[in-house]
């Protein structure tokens, strides 16, 4: 069967809309579709347009979203269905809204397994099986929706199929390959969705099945797309021991928790193995928030990770939460100043978002605190819920203002002077970004409907003062 797999481009810029860097669940499914025998392409966002007559032609089109692309995905479904073509959609914010999705697709799939999922649906549409088969699958009989069991999570990913990513067109315009080697994560932080679809454990893929994946590929940069790569500090050893061993040492960037840099062994595997930059996961400055979220690190841990990766000669990448129930204004501009005393290479600030799945948008919605119920705005840069301590307008400015602090004009020229031609190439795009902001109508449109929430909303203080 001639299948076509899209997942639709975020609504808005964001900050790293200049990298190309798609999500692997498509290449995943297109390479057991592939396998099976199966025409696929995949259209993702920033390596190539969207050819419509070749998706028109599909006998079933895959859309994968999350809860900003969901609207996007909407609209191409609708548009699909209206020409006779069968639409599936999957993804975090299908998985937990599928009547909602329903109304524009003829199939939702849940959870996780797309790829088998996938290969069952397709013999549904050739009526060798019945829908109500197939696992994790949601659709309509009737009129009346049907959910069916979930798949029980997979036990082994090596079992999984390797993402073929010469399926998505424009693929050459990947400037880093991704790769996941594990998936979950042990910690409960009420505002991730990460645990909420693929639950609090960890599972790994072994070294050797990764390998085989970069020997296959050879990769000239890698980012390893799992939450933290070094969960399991051996595996993640064995790991880069053997990049080393193999001649695999190119720049490699991944995500990782401050508690990497109590290692001082995995620290020097890291930077032979080519370890460029660290993503950290930080998330506030503020002791009793970073309790709150259950990271079972501190304002020190922070401090000790940044110190000793530039030691070692890693850039970091700071993200940070904004908009707890502890923040203000000032505590947000105390992020900037502190990421730039403290020397983070890179800065990432996300707005609070209530993601559907999760405990926090359960908390918001009941408290009545959800303000914007646009899902194209559920990117973390947009402001959709009442905080605490400041208006929403108050917190969309203040993280703009902390962005231009530590984006800074004065940054880019010295960068600029000094020859640090990658460093000033990004330093360049955030600052264009940050200043730019203002310019699509619909963030003007949203500034104008903040302005109408501009006092901070009645709801109660919390029982404790911020700490620094």
């Amino acid at each position: 069967m001639k299948v076509r797999l899209i997942e639709p481009a975020p609504p808005v810029m964001h900050m790293w809309s200049y990298t190309a860097y798609p999500r692997l669940g498509l290449p995943m499914i297109g390479a057991a579709l592939k396998a099976a025998g199966h025409d696929v392409r995949i259209y993702a966002p920033k390596t190539a347009p969207i050819d419509w007559d070749d998706v028109n032609g599909a006998d079933v089109v895959g859309l994968s979203t999350t809860t900003s692309t969901a609207p996007a995905a909407y609209a191409m479904g609708d548009d699909l269905r209206a020409r006779g073509i069968p639409v599936v959609m999957g993804g975090s914010h299908v998985t937990f809204r599928p009547e909602e999705a329903l109304d524009h697709a003829d199939y939702v799939a849940r959870g996780e397994g797309g790829e088998e999922l996938m290969l069952e649906l397709l013999e549904v549409l050739r009526g060798e099986r019945e829908p109500e088969t197939v696992r994790g699958l949601s659709f309509r009989r009737d009129g009346t929706p049907v959910h069916n069991e979930l798949r029980p999570p997979c036990p082994d990913l090596d079992t999984l199929p390797l993402p073929d990513l010469d399926l998505i067109v424009g693929h050459e315009k990947l400037n880093s390959m991704p790769v996941m080697t594990s998936w979950g994560c042990p910690f409960a932080c009420n505002f991730c969705s990460v645990t909420a679809m693929f639950g609090r454990k960890y599972r790994f893929r072994s070294p050797e099945n990764v390998m085989e994946e970069l020997r296959a590929k050879r990769p000239k940069r890698i980012f390893f797309y799992d939450d933290n790569l070094a969960a399991d500090r051996r595996r993640l050893k064995r790991l880069l021991t053997m990049m080393i061993d193999e001649g695999i040492v190119v720049p490699w960037q991944a995500q990782m928790r401050t508690d990497v840099v109590k290692d001082a062994e995995l620290l020097e595997l890291m930077r032979r193995s080519g370890c460029e930059r660290i993503a950290l996961g930080l998330e506030s400055l503020d002791q009793a928030t970073l309790d709150d979220f259950e990271k079972s690190q501190t304002v020190d841990d922070i401090e000790r990770a940044l110190e000793l990766l530039g030691a070692n000669g890693i850039f970091s990448h700071g993200m940070f939460v904004v908009g707890t129930d502890a923040d203000t204004p000032s505590s947000v501009h105390e992020i900037a100043r502190f990421s730039l005393e403290k020397g983070v290479t890179s800065l990432m600030l996300n707005i609070l978002t209530p993601l559907p799945g999760t405990q926090l948008y359960d908390e918001m919605a009941a408290a009545g605190r959800i303000v914007d119920h646009d899902w194209r705005n559920y990117d973390a840069q947009h402001v959709v819920f009442a905080p605490r301590r400041m208006s929403p307008r108050q917190l969309q400015r203040a993280t703009l203002r902390a962005y231009r602090r530590f984006y800074s004009t004065h940054r880019l020229v010295a960068h600029a002077l000094a020859l640090h031609i990658e460093k000033t190439k990004e330093l360049g795009w955030c600052w264009w970004f940050v200043r730019s902001w203002g310019v699509p109508k619909s963030n003007r449109l949203n500034w104008r409907r903040l302005k109408a929430l501009a006092h901070p909303p009645a709801v109660p203080a919390p029982d404790r003062p911020p700490t620094s």
